[in-house]
């Protein structure tokens, strides 16, 4: 039976093919072997879900260790949770946060079971600290990873006393389990005011200022104008961090007077030497961007990318200016602590997916003052979004449609609520 006397966290390993992989650790050895398998056996998911998996399975798995309760010989054995071991589990999985998923820049999280104690007691006299979804995806985990050892140890025996009696307990988890998780809320458990902005307007202008590499408000003293670049673009074209991270060169497009870059979809990329690669979760699509920045662009690849040692290896847009990793691709945490930088300097609790919620109301405001009806609004989000079309609009709009509408929509949303860039008139 393992203890948790050392650290226990979530790595990331690169394969023979510089493949991402993720892993659970204890003191830089694997935890588990089971847990090894159950992640090998989820291989044809994208990394960032197979990511989320092994936080959740991390969670798990530190919870039961700090209980004394070894999962892999219950299951082997027969005799699975009781009814008060998995409440236990459910009431852990509402209250406590993994801070090492919520802040990457924490590499390393030990959980023992009066940390789990203080976690619960704290959080449960305030308001919950997981949402809704966070918490039905660590009972999802559970069920799912007590059915893999059971397949392991159980599945295709002959059939026997024992084997019936396992099959019941197998059974009575299942049902108790799936019945705590099909009777979970869908939407989060903190309640948003559906009429609070994203970004408060006086915020949100005082964000644009900020960003500006000239401007005298501007929180940084080096790679400004690379940090205005990405947090431009991740507040023009409402696209995701991902995106930011895996924008090559060779996606820009300016011709024909219409701006753009390509968003990809090139899982496993390669290229990538990240030790957190790209990824972009959405449909490949174009995403129009305005003249002035892809004029500041240009100007960065001239005057910054091309000069910088070590940019010339590969085509990736954004790059580390200085350090152990200068010229190499940017990473996801320093994105985030750029973006972090910049509310602090507005005295705003800042991330990339924010700046996605205030694009989307931009946009839903401008595409209004447009005269678009709310079917064809929401068409065009989901276009611009980069989700999958499923409504009845994409019988009658194609692709090109769309992003002809979306690009008029996003120009005149530039023009109108950006400032211009670098002091132009």
């Amino acid at each position: 039976m393992n203890n948790l006397n050392g650290n226990v966290s979530v790595k990331i390993y690169k394969d023979a093919n510089g493949i991402s992989y993720p892993a659970i650790v204890q003191d830089g050895l694997p935890c588990h072997v089971y847990l090894t398998a159950y992640l090998a056996s989820k291989h044809d998911l994208a990394f960032n879900s197979l990511k989320k998996y092994a936080h959740e399975l991390k969670f798990l798995y530190c919870f039961f260790v700090s209980k004394g309760i070894d999962l892999v010989q219950r299951v082997a054995s027969g005799s699975f949770l009781s009814y008060e071991e998995i409440d236990s589990y459910i009431r852990a999985c509402k209250f406590y946060a993994d801070k090492e998923f919520d802040h990457e820049e924490r590499k390393v999280v030990s959980l023992t079971d009066k940390i789990v104690r203080d976690a619960i007691y704290a959080t449960s006299h305030s308001n919950p600290t997981v949402s809704a979804h966070t918490f039905k995806e660590r009972l999802n985990r559970l069920n799912s990873y007590i059915e893999f050892l059971y397949v392991c140890h159980h599945y295709d025996q002959a059939e026997t006393n024992q084997k019936i009696r396992t099959d019941n307990q197998f059974n009575k988890f299942k049902l108790y389990i799936n019945s705590v998780i099909s009777r979970t809320r869908k939407n989060n458990t903190i309640t948003k005011d559906a009429y609070e902005s994203a970004i408060p307007d006086d915020k949100f202008f005082k964000l644009l200022d900020a960003i500006q590499e000239r401007s005298p408000n501007n929180p940084f003293k080096s790679s400004k104008l690379r940090n205005q670049l990405m947090s431009q673009i991740l507040i023009d074209t409402g696209v995701r961090v991902g995106a930011v991270m895996k924008l090559k060169v060779s996606d820009l497009v300016d011709d024909w007077g219409n701006p753009r870059f390509l968003l990809t979809r090139t899982p496993y990329d390669l290229t990538d030497t990240r030790r957190l690669p790209a990824a972009n979760k959405t449909k490949a699509l174009s995403v129009s961007i305005s003249p002035d920045l892809m004029k500041l662009i240009k100007l960065y690849i001239e005057t910054v990318r091309n000069i910088t040692p070590n940019a010339h290896e590969h085509d990736f847009l954004f790059i580390s200016e200085k350090g152990k990793t200068i010229g190499q691709p940017i990473s996801y945490n320093a994105i985030h602590k750029v973006l972090k930088t910049f509310g602090d300097s507005i005295e705003l609790a800042l991330h990339p997916h924010l700046l996605r919620h205030k694009w989307n109301e931009i946009f839903e405001n401008k595409a209004k003052e447009q005269g678009f009806p709310p079917d064809k609004i929401e068409d065009l989000r989901k276009y611009a979004m980069g989700w999958v079309e499923d409504s009845k609009m994409a019988s009658v709009y194609n692709e090109f449609q769309l992003a002809v509408t979306v690009a008029e929509i996003s120009s005149k949303n530039q023009n109108q609520s950006v400032p211009n860039l670098r002091g132009r008139k």
